[in-house]
């Protein structure tokens, strides 16, 4: 049962953010016709910006246009292996060599 003066337990910790205090973000954003991928691309693009900020607005415009690739792991039973073939296919997916 509840009990005056108990310890607070679970429940949402002070001072962090809910729901309608992040959409507030994404709704100024609407309201001031603001778009981060944009503004990162103007900078990127500008000539005031010297080649390390260029270099950083384009990695960062990279995270959400580019899926990261992740390392294939391969196991095999066999105890040798006599030839791997690898094979290099474009952005459409067909075979290059």
């Amino acid at each position: 049962m509840f009990k005056p003066g108990h310890q607070k337990l679970g429940g949402r910790q002070k001072g962090s953010k809910n729901k309608k205090t992040l959409l507030s973000v994404e709704q100024l954003l609407k309201e001031y016709d603001i778009n981060p991928i944009e503004k990162l691309i103007e900078i990127a693009e500008s000539k005031e910006a010297s080649i390390e900020q260029r270099i950083r607005c384009w990695q960062e415009v990279a995270k959400y246009t580019y899926p990261k690739y992740k390392a294939i792991e391969y196991f095999s039973d066999e105890d040798s292996i006599d030839s791997i073939i690898v094979r290099f296919v474009d952005a459409n997916y067909q075979k290059i060599a």
